[in-house]
């Protein structure tokens, strides 16, 4: 099939106004000048072969996607994202956005690269009691994954990482935004949580997202707010979305020898603590659990959690500098597990080490840095 030209500038044109740019701005990023870029998006010209790089590494999407009349790729997902949302995503979020896709489609490279053996999981609900779903489907997820239900999990991120489900952390702007499920073409089920929000809070997002990406993934994408907009109607989803990240993260069954403890300040911050979760959904699980009353609920939904006291499950264990180094590198996407996924991807030859370079987002100048941090080395005979 031909290069069609006219494709390959309706690509150009959707991804510059996704990230709100104008020719000018695309113009200083890329080298390339205006009337040209002009001409590219108006399907008038053919690109050179360093052109679709440029563009490749600018838009961070794979060139074959550039050269190709047929591939699919996230941008038609992001266009639906942008249509319904648009209005609560800055330019900067924006970008972080369409680092995050990026991230995505490399962290499923790497495990189709390297046979990333995932644990595959399926709830089919039945009848209209959303709640009831979220609870068998969490207490269903938690056996599957080998937690008993008395047992706190201490490194969720970890434990649901073991799904394929591409799970990252990226800082956005927009304070009211938890979190975003998207279900991208070529990676699958795509997850994106506010680095912004409080530590013990992205937990909880990151539960709440993991329902929607058991539940809803049909639906292709769900946006996730702090709050309800007061123009909102009751989002039976977002029930059962909260029913299942309360049933996974605080199973009932913690509470079921506690229904005659005293319950005092100090142990409830312990409980919280040890659960890595907020006082809020603590609360309320509690007194559904019959642990403590309605008037206990009120009172303890209003205790203050020191921050000090919330350790990130990403960051544990870390002197103060490679606390700040990693916290960086976390706060756009780059984790623990996707480093060492795409180092195993080249370790086996299936990248290069530019490659490997750009999938961490930095250069080959900076790599050997960013792989230090995970005590990795580039191999030079690879």
């Amino acid at each position: 099939m031909a290069f069609d030209t006219k494709i390959l500038g309706e690509k150009l044109r959707r991804y510059r106004e996704q990230l709100q740019l104008s020719l000018e701005e695309v113009a200083e990023k890329t080298g390339i000048i205006e009337l040209r870029l002009q001409s590219l998006e108006g399907g008038l010209i053919e690109p050179t072969g360093d052109e679709i790089l440029i563009f490749s590494d600018f838009y961070k999407q794979d060139y074959v996607y550039f050269i190709s009349n047929q591939q699919k790729a996230a941008s038609e997902q992001i266009d639906i994202l942008y249509r319904q949302y648009g209005r609560d995503f800055s330019k900067e979020d924006r970008w972080a956005i369409q680092e995050f896709m990026f991230l995505c489609e490399c962290e499923e490279l790497a495990f189709k690269a390297t046979e990333f053996n995932k644990i595959e999981f399926e709830f089919i609900p039945s009848g209209d009691f959303y709640k009831t779903h979220g609870q068998l489907a969490a207490a269903k997820l938690r056996g599957n994954l080998g937690f008993q239900p008395i047992v706190a999990i201490p490194n969720p991120y970890q434990a649901l990482r073991k799904l394929g489900i591409h799970i990252f952390r990226r800082k956005l702007s927009n304070s009211n935004i938890s979190g975003l499920f998207i279900a991208h073409p070529v990676a699958g089920k795509c997850i994106l949580i506010n680095y912004s929000e409080d530590i013990y809070r992205q937990n909880f997002t990151l539960m709440h997202e993991i329902a929607h990406a058991i539940f809803d993934y049909k639906e292709n994408i769900n946006v996730s707010y702090e709050h309800y907009k007061s123009t909102q109607k009751l989002d039976l989803r977002e029930v059962r979305a909260n029913e299942f990240a309360s049933s996974f993260l605080i199973p009932k069954e913690i509470f079921s020898h506690a229904k005659d403890l005293q319950w005092t300040d100090e142990n409830f911050k312990l409980l919280a603590k040890r659960l890595q979760v907020n006082a809020e959904p603590l609360s309320i699980a509690m007194m559904n659990a019959g642990a403590i009353t309605s008037m206990q609920q009120k009172y303890f939904k209003a205790l203050k959690l020191s921050a000090s006291d919330k350790i990130d499950s990403e960051l544990k264990d870390l002197t103060p500098k490679m606390y700040d180094a990693k916290s960086e590198l976390l706060q756009r996407g780059i984790n623990d597990f996707y480093v060492r996924k795409c180092y195993e991807a080249y370790n086996v030859g299936a990248i290069s080490s530019g490659r490997l370079a750009d999938m961490l987002l930095s250069n080959e100048n900076e790599l050997v840095n960013v792989l230090n941090l995970f005590n990795l080395r580039l191999s030079y005979d690879n």
